[in-house]
């Protein structure tokens, strides 16, 4: 399939500002309750035709907000990026993490169903084209390896940022998105999701979610997240998402656009 139109996602305006920023051409829609009140903005994203949503958090938001963005934007592909909480003693603040799979921690229909799957649909995970994690993989470390360096150097990105929350070589990681109706921020419920879905790398509230309504719809979705936290909360959350998190979404879904 030609990819010719782009639905990018993000759960919070803070995650998706500088892409609306570079956005040209916008087409400027907001809906009210009966299509959940979101504001969708259409325009030219990096050489193609993209909507850009704020979903609001958690797994009914962002599944309400993609089925209605593949209903009035007729999108071919949707990118869902943001930042999530490590699981995986591998990552780091700053490492990003592509979705090859993606599960719902906490969906439990058992002894109707096994844990984790979904009824009716007798899947317990949901799997993400490897074309299309093959791309994120590259556009991540093109932009982590080059871009990012560039970015510093320019004063586009202050590198006393970086130092604060300890990012010094952030790396790229490929596998398993844990999705839950909890904001974890604690070690305790971290290292319980760890000993029940040991192959999970991190933890965040949307992308099962919205890869649940992509699979039933037969839409491709690519899920890029970068580490936020040791899904603890130690460190200035809405400030990491602001100052660095924001320049690597930008900067990884520039590169994925260019190339898709």
């Amino acid at each position: 399939m030609k990819i010719e139109k782009i639905g990018v996602i993000g759960a919070m305006h803070q995650e998706i500002a500088l892409l609306l920023r570079d956005m040209t051409k916008i087409n400027e829609k907001t809906f009210g309750k009966e299509k959940g009140a979101r504001t969708y903005c259409r325009g030219n994203l990096y050489g193609k035709d993209a909507t850009l949503v704020f979903s609001r958090w958690g797994k009914v938001a962002s599944a309400s907000t993609v089925t209605t963005l593949i209903d009035i934007a007729d999108v071919n592909l949707i990118l869902f990026t943001g930042v999530a909480g490590a699981i995986s003693e591998d990552l780091q603040i700053g490492d990003v993490v592509i979705g090859n799979k993606l599960v719902q921690h906490d969906l439990d229909a058992r002894p109707l169903c096994s844990r984790y799957e979904v009824p009716q649909l007798e899947v317990d995970h949901f799997s993400v084209e490897p074309k299309y994690v093959a791309l994120a993989i590259r556009s991540a470390e093109r932009y982590l390896s080059v871009d990012l360096t560039t970015e510093i150097q320019s004063g586009m990105i202050e590198s006393n940022i970086l130092a604060e929350f300890g990012i010094t070589r952030p790396r790229v990681h490929t596998g398993l998105i844990a999705t839950g109706d909890q904001f974890i921020a604690d070690s305790v419920l971290r290292d319980r999701l760890k000993t029940n879905l040991p192959e999970a790398l991190c933890v965040e509230m949307e992308g099962a979610a919205v890869a649940q309504v992509c699979y039933e719809r037969d839409v491709p979705l690519v899920v890029v997240r970068t580490i936020s936290d040791k899904a603890d909360y130690h460190i200035d959350f809405v400030k990491f998402v602001e100052t660095a998190a924001s320049h690597f979404t930008r900067g990884i879904v520039r590169e994925f656009i260019a190339q898709v």
